[in-house]
């Protein structure tokens, strides 16, 4: 799912992360391969919205990702 130029950074991440439910280890390691384990943690987190305020350089981290995938897709 593309980003929509209206459309709030973390919705459209969280909307990736719900889509991408079993993958959540594979992007946790993709991400952060020297501590998966504790981003996976964060993650899982995030996508249960028990982090309220999550650090917009982390929610742009997981954009940049998913946007990767869909242009390695689109390709």
């Amino acid at each position: 799912m593309l980003l929509m130029d209206d459309e709030p950074l973390l919705s459209y991440v969280l909307t990736e992360i719900e889509a991408r439910r079993g993958a959540w280890p594979a992007i946790a390691k993709a991400i952060e391969p020297d501590s998966w384990e504790s981003y996976y943690s964060w993650l899982t987190k995030l996508a249960q919205r028990r982090i309220p305020d999550p650090s917009v350089n982390k929610i742009q981290v997981l954009a940049d990702y998913f946007r990767g995938i869909e242009r390695k897709q689109a390709a």
